[in-house]
């Protein structure tokens, strides 16, 4: 059995293995990360890395696990540190990093994460807490004041649950102490995450005291952000070859590929790191650059999921293989979102668009079309449905978004099917899966009527677009070729893209 990773073992790695560029033992904390996982392991805590390796600043991470003990456990016994193989088709690096000084599990222990959020030292919180986090009712960007989790937090302060929950109580301390305010990072895939954030967080403020949402509104910066880089979900394999690699046991390596960007609003109220020096992009409005990753990279992740879970491939890199469906995805790209962005003077477009589909061709980081998959009813709204609007708005039927819409109620229904069940991990689609069952049994199913019902009851539509019957009947008519012939024919056929 080999040694574990951490600071004992350290000397033992392969000198080809990248060390901290710094003495983690010699550097504070200033940054409270909300939401730790795979992704802010192999993007903001890397940038940090790289960060503190160029400066002097105290800018380590405590992390905090809103849920489970799972990454505490793992990474605890090896002093938090990890190793991360970044890998694409022409290079790979292996490199162990430093930035997280410990994390702290949230049920266990909810006065532990507030004094970190309240402590005079933490002058940042980073979060990570994907869509359905942020406690909004399905399709809106108001915060769900029916979610129980919420009416706790708003009643009983001292104990939270949900991120909202601490961001309050942390303000109320920070509030009585006189502490300056923090600086808010909101790292989810969300258009506008930080003013959502912060409308959420006013929302339930509001409803405890107005003198603390007062404090919120003029304390709190809230910097919305754009973040890109594939993390697949970590398999055994992946953890033995790392480990096999550095010589050293790691419970918490991981994979990514080489591509990263992160691009931060300039909305700081409080001291914060260099962010330019490891490479981040600060600007002062990062909205055209939220869409355009949204609405491509994200959109055509989305796209691929369901349509190669629909053709039967396991990974992505497999789906955007299909030339069919390549094609389509690119046509999705440069026919119907593209024309709903705004020009970025410092991006290509169309050369945005071409690394997109090479990234997805990346066979050295293998992502699961199940996962990207998950939660597609928190995701789709502001990644297809959106730019969908806003294309029938200009007159435009817009075929590719209709299409993944239609490919998205084949996938459920699939999943509902008589010998072909398979697991939604999906709260937000969990109450369309007794209407397709039922449906299903009819021998019009998927009729237009079915159709207009499914989209009703998810929540996602507007009255305009439901009220749309040129998109309805495209929808309806797209889901019910999938549905009976299979999504190859419907491709292949060249029908739509």
């Amino acid at each position: 059995m080999n040694d574990s990773l951490s600071y004992a073992t350290l000397d033992k790695l392969p000198a080809s293995v990248k060390r901290p560029g710094y003495d983690p033992h010699s550097r504070a904390v200033g940054i409270v990360h909300m939401g730790i996982g795979n992704f802010h392991r192999a993007h903001q805590a890397v940038f940090i890395d790289d960060l503190l390796g160029k400066t002097d600043g105290d800018w380590r991470i405590i992390a905090v696990s809103l849920r489970s003990p799972a990454m505490r456990d793992k990474m605890r016994e090896q002093d938090y540190l990890y190793t991360l193989k970044e890998k694409d088709a022409g290079q790979e690096q292996l490199r162990v990093i430093g930035a997280i000084d410990s994390v702290l599990v949230a049920p266990e222990n909810p006065s532990a994460v507030i004094d970190a959020l309240a402590s005079p030292n933490t002058y940042v919180v980073t979060i990570t807490v994907t869509e359905k986090g942020y406690c909004l009712i399905p399709g809106s960007r108001e915060l769900d004041l029916d979610n129980p989790d919420i009416q706790s937090d708003i009643t009983r302060a001292a104990a939270p649950k949900t991120l909202i929950g601490f961001l309050l109580e942390a303000s109320r301390v920070r509030r009585a102490k006189d502490l300056p305010g923090l600086n808010i990072l909101s790292c989810d895939n969300l258009p506008d995450n930080a003013q959502l954030l912060k409308h959420g967080l006013l929302t339930a403020a509001r409803l405890q005291d107005s003198e603390l949402a007062s404090w919120i509104e003029t304390h709190l910066g809230f910097c919305s952000t754009m973040v890109d880089r594939i993390v697949p979900a970590t398999t055994a394999q992946h953890v033995d070859s790392i480990s096999q690699a550095t010589g050293l046991s790691d419970a918490g390596a991981l994979l990514s590929e080489t591509f990263r960007q992160w691009v931060i609003e300039d909305n700081f109220v409080t001291r914060s790191p260099n962010w330019r020096l490891a490479g981040a992009l600060v600007v002062d409005d990062v909205a055209p650059y939220e869409a355009m990753k949204l609405r491509l990279l994200n959109g055509s992740h989305s796209a691929l999921a369901y349509m190669g879970h629909l053709l039967g491939f396991e990974f992505i890199h497999q789906a955007v293989a299909e030339p069919a469906l390549k094609q389509f995805v690119s046509n999705l790209m440069r026919q119907d979102m593209v024309p709903t962005l705004a020009n970025l003077q410092d991006v290509d477009l169309a050369q945005y668009c071409d690394s997109i589909l090479a990234r997805f061709a990346n066979t050295a980081v293998p992502y699961r079309c199940q996962q990207v998959a998950n939660d597609g009813s928190q995701k789709l709204p502001q990644r297809i449905i959106q730019p969908l609007s806003q294309a029938r708005a200009a007159g435009k039927l817009a075929i590719g978004p209709a299409t993944v819409i239609a490919a998205w109620l084949a996938y459920l229904a699939r999943s509902c099917k008589q010998g072909e069940e398979f697991s939604i991990n999906d709260s937000g689609a969990e109450k369309l899966l007794p209407m397709l069952t039922r449906q299903q049994l009819t021998a019009q199913f998927p009729s237009l009527e079915h159709t207009q019902a499914l989209l009703t009851h998810s929540g996602l539509f507007s009255k305009t677009l439901l009220d749309d019957t040129a998109l309805m009947t495209l929808i309806q008519t797209t889901f019910s070729r999938i549905y009976r012939e299979g999504l190859a024919t419907v491709l292949n056929e060249k029908v739509i893209g």
